[in-house]
Parts: structure tokens; C-alpha cells; sequence
């Protein structure tokens, strides 16, 4: 029997072989309405790019203060600007992420300490032009947690020809059921979404239902 490499992609999601976790980049820093710009040290994995080789068009980094957790998303090759809307954030272009405050390996439905944000870069304001930070229930969910208030969230964002970055920050007091000192290791996904360039994430696509099963994310150590 003999044995050819394929250059074919795979046909199995080799992130479904892996089990990851992640450790936050820790710094000092508080919450701000004006978050600064996280450091190399803070960038992440997209396992969707270099496992099963999708587009990869995005950066992300991920940082966790005394008292919130920092994101960034650098994306770039676009020829259009990005598409978002206030009214409709699971569909918006930019960075989502999906955080499980008990970490609950086991569970296939979200409960209360499951969240849903979308930080996108422009589609408030007049002229859809400001960016914004979004809640949104998660789907099949068994119970979900309280919007948290606007003054939790924050979010800056710079479009530019091409490219756009976005910096943004949750509140601790964001997320139900967070406590560092206890729980300190969260349930963690995201996926940079666009409608010209594509989908690219942490590790799973979503033809499976990554976006509502907690035991399909990765694990994200804040302390």
C-alpha cells in the first residue's frame, strides 16, 4: 500500500485534535473609555489560518489589566470599507469573542456566565461612522447573563485604505460570574468576521457550532 501527501485541505478541522489554552499577557493597566494599543507580547493564535488554512487577514491580541480585559484586531487587504451596523451586530464586520466566566468544559448550552461581544470599527453615531461594543444573547442558550452598561465597555477604532485597527476593553464587572481570584481561567473564543475577506478565528469554523457550545472553546488563563 503505498502513501501520497495531499495538498487537498483537510477534511477534518485539525482544531478539533487540539485542546488550547492560553495564557493572557498580563499589564498594568485600568479601564479607560480610551484604551491604548496592546504590545507584540499580547498577540494570539488564529489556528483557522495556520491549521486548516484558511485566509488569514487579521491580527489579534489579547491583554488582561487589574480590573479588564484589553483586545486589539489589526485587519488588512480590504477594498471596501468595513460593514457594520449597530442594529445588527452578529452580522457586523470586526473582532467577536465569546467568554465563559466558569469555564465549563462539559456544557453544550451556554449558561448565565457565557457572554457574547462584538467590537466593531465604525456603525454609530450620524453618520455610522463612530465604532461601538456590543452584547448579544448567544443562541440555544440554556440562561443569559444581563447587557452589561455602555460605561463597562470601551472601544477605539482607526479605518484607514485597506486596513483598520480596533482597541477595545471589558470591564470586569462586565462579566457575570468573573472572579480572577477563584475562576481564573475563562472559556475563550473569537473570530475576526468580514464580508469581503472572510472568517478568520482562534480555531474552529463555524459550520460546527462553535458559536453557541462553551466545550468547543479554548481556555484562556487571566491570572
Amino acid at each position: 500500500m503505498s502513501t501520497e501527501l495531499s495538498d487537498e485541505a483537510p477534511t477534518i478541522d485539525p482544531s478539533l485534535l487540539i485542546r488550547l489554552r492560553l495564557k493572557a499577557h498580563r499589564l498594568e493597566r485600568t479601564f479607560t473609555e480610551r484604551p491604548e494599543a496592546l504590545p507584540d507580547e499580547a498577540i494570539v493564535p488564529c489556528l483557522s489560518a495556520e491549521l486548516a488554512g484558511q485566509p488569514k487577514f487579521a491580527q489579534v491580541r489579547v491583554a488582561v489589566g487589574s480590573d479588564a480585559i484589553f483586545f486589539q484586531a489589526d485587519v488588512q487587504g480590504k477594498q471596501k470599507l468595513p460593514w457594520c451596523r449597530e442594529s445588527r451586530l452578529e452580522d457586523c464586520d470586526g473582532l467577536h469573542v465569546w467568554i465563559d466566566t466558569r469555564n465549563s468544559r462539559e456544557i453544550h448550552r451556554a449558561t448565565k456566565f457565557c457572554h457574547r461581544f462584538g467590537f466593531a470599527p465604525m456603525g454609530r453615531g450620524p453618520k455610522a461612522d463612530l465604532p461601538f461594543v456590543g452584547w448579544a444573547p448567544i443562541n440555544r442558550a440554556r440562561e443569559n447573563p444581563p447587557p452589561p452598561p455602555d460605561d463597562q465597555l470601551a472601544i477605539r477604532a482607526r479605518v484607514s485604505d485597506g486596513r483598520y485597527r480596533l482597541v477595545a476593553a471589558l470591564h470586569f464587572n462586565a462579566l457575570t460570574g468573573l472572579d480572577v481570584d477563584d475562576f481564573p481561567t475563562v472559556g475563550f473564543y473569537f473570530a475576526v468576521s468580514d464580508r469581503e475577506l472572510g472568517w478568520q478565528s482562534l480555531a474552529l469554523q463555524p459550520d460546527l457550532p462553535v458559536t453557541e457550545n462553551p466545550s468547543l472553546w479554548a481556555q484562556l488563563v487571566l491570572k
